[in-house]
């Protein structure tokens, strides 16, 4: 017996998914076609329904799963995955509640609780995920959701030039020499940063090292006269009389007791 053939009845402004079948689109619902006569629906962004429906097309004859493929721009294996999803436990799998699993969890409320008192100690990221043998992508994300809180501190310490050249050594062990602020780094890469805010802080590169810059010209102007009745005998140097003066020509004080 000669199959009757259907002719093609797509509504208009429909999306072609074959012949027979089509969907119409709009921003609130999409509804299937078989024919002129609409079969299914679902929110525009209820993917499960998606996924229930495009499996039932296939699954029944409707179409093929190329013409998914094709119509909506997804991956063939997870045009199979819910195929079989649909055959194995039916449209109701689809919207059972994921199974999480409750053991192996890296982060305990021990180690939280631990990391949370180094946190407050003003550990640093790096140093807590050594003590505590996690990864340190473990720990930001920790932070990043909620689950522990990294206070900054209210008088942040002044650093020296030797503590900073440890500190950029130490980050050649990961994103490469003087790569510090990792976490701001990445977050820029990846988009979900603001770009790279400057951030100042205090430093201390040589122990009063304005005074010993200001002492040739001081000097040299006379403001300093009489200053030997105070500190002692003051001559004239030829050369410069203290490391971090580079006068050409010094007229530094060389004080003696």
């Amino acid at each position: 017996m000669k199959q009757q053939m259907i002719l093609p009845c797509i509504p208009r402004g429909a999306t072609e998914i074959n012949n027979v079948v089509g969907v119409f689109r709009d921003d609130n619902t999409w509804t299937y076609f078989l024919g002129g006569y609409p079969i299914n629906f679902h929110k525009a962004d209820d993917w499960k329904m998606f996924r229930v429906i495009t499996s039932q097309l296939i699954e029944s004859g409707g179409c093929r799963q190329v013409d998914i493929i094709n119509t909506f721009g997804v991956s063939k294996s997870s045009v199979i995955r819910y195929q079989n999803l649909l055959k194995e436990g039916g449209p109701a799998a689809f919207f059972k509640p994921r199974a999480v699993k409750s053991g192996g969890r890296i982060l305990t409320e021990k180690v939280l609780a631990k990391a949370q008192s180094l946190l407050d100690e003003q550990y640093t990221r790096s140093e807590i995920s050594l003590k505590l043998h996690i990864k340190y992508d473990t720990l930001r994300k920790a932070i990043n959701d909620g689950r522990l809180k990294e206070t900054k501190p209210n008088n942040p310490s002044v650093t020296t030039k030797s503590a900073r050249n440890v500190e950029d050594a130490r980050a050649s062990f990961g994103m490469g020499t003087a790569c510090t602020r990792v976490e701001d780094r990445v977050d820029n890469v990846f988009g979900f940063g603001e770009g790279a805010l400057i951030r100042f802080e205090p430093c201390l590169d040589v122990p009063k090292g304005g005074v010993l810059c200001a002492l040739p010209a001081l000097l040299q102007n006379g403001l300093l006269h009489g200053v030997k009745g105070v500190l002692g005998k003051v001559g004239a140097t030829t050369g410069p009389c203290i490391s971090s003066c580079y006068w050409p020509s010094c007229h530094c004080a060389e004080l003696k007791p």
